[in-house]
């Protein structure tokens, strides 16, 4: 799991309030807001005057999306909000040697949108999807790759360092955040059961439902471009412009999901998910397995096995 560095905390003598300590850099049509909670609490409301981009960097809290829906969040995880919407918060384990701390981007809708058409103007996508860029409402939650990470933290440096044209190096590397995002959200929509409410290339869909069809062969991007009915050059651009990863990834992101299913259902060894996943090499699976989920096969499986309920 992709996570963004953790920030120092405020010293207990310097805290104004245990409860949602708030640290704001604010340039032109923007802000970054650095919360941290010192003690538990509940219900805490929070809303935000633009388009809100929070990232998770320490401890844990509960959102309260509705009457009915909450969700864990976490370290690893992104969360979107839409201007002057609000946010009802639990901190259950929050404490002095435990604080919770996240960051809360947030930008002017006026500015967002001018990013947003800047993006459709000079990449659009209507050609290969039928559809502009634009950000879901309905993918509020993200699991962080590696590009959001690396963007987020960037942006925190540049906030709060004292480059005299930090407004223009936060507009450069927020087109990039934004369009992070979005290529995230149409990553996870090869997910989606609704195939008639995908706003992905179909072809692309296709692609996604073979491999995971093929999960344990050895599957090549000559085989992806034919079932796209591209050349190859072609379906490696469109594919990467798509969802910001190349084909070749995409495999490697799928056999690891489907490695950790193995390991969250059954008692087995790292060698049989290794090639029951479709590799040949335990080091090199272990490397993969690593690289994408920020540990190893080993303390994924040892994690697994103590979260799995217990016979009686």
């Amino acid at each position: 799991m992709y996570q963004l560095d953790k920030i120092n905390t405020t010293r207990v003598d310097k805290l104004k309030t245990e409860v949602e300590q708030r640290t704001t850099f604010t340039l032109n049509r923007c802000e970054l807001n650095i919360f941290e909670t010192h003690r538990k609490a509940e219900n805490v409301k929070l809303s935000f005057e633009g388009f809100t981009i929070t990232s998770m960097l320490r401890g844990k809290k509960i959102l309260k999306l509705d009457e009915e829906k909450q969700m864990n969040y976490i370290p690893g995880e992104t969360f979107i909000l839409p201007s002057a919407k609000e946010m009802v918060i639990d901190f259950p384990e929050a404490n002095y040697s435990n604080p919770t701390q996240c960051t809360a981007l947030v930008i002017e809708d006026a500015y967002l949108k001018k990013q947003l058409d800047y993006i459709n103007e000079t990449f659009p996508r209507h050609e290969e999807s039928g559809n502009e860029w634009q950000l879901s409402l309905n993918q509020q939650f993200l699991q962080n790759d590696e590009m959001i990470v690396s963007l987020g933290n960037r942006l925190i440096r540049i906030f709060s360092g004292n480059d005299p044209m930090k407004d223009i190096l936060v507009d450069i590397k927020l087109k990039e955040l934004v369009l992070s995002i979005m290529r995230l959200q149409n990553f996870s929509q090869l997910d989606s059961q609704d195939f008639m409410a995908l706003k992905v290339n179909a072809r692309f869909k296709a692609v996604a439902d073979y491999i995971r069809r093929n999960i344990t062969a050895d599957i090549s991007v000559s085989e992806l471009s034919n079932i796209a009915c591209m050349s190859k050059s072609v379906f490696y651009r469109s594919f990467t412009n798509e969802f910001g990863i190349p084909p070749n990834k995409m495999i490697l992101t799928e056999k690891i999901k489907y490695a950790k299913q193995l390991m969250d259902s059954n008692t087995v060894k790292i060698k049989e998910v290794c090639f029951a996943s479709g590799f040949s090499d335990p080091n090199y699976f272990s490397r993969i397995f690593k690289k994408l989920e920020g540990i190893t096969p080993g303390e994924y499986l040892s994690g697994a096995r103590k979260s799995a309920p217990q016979r009686t």
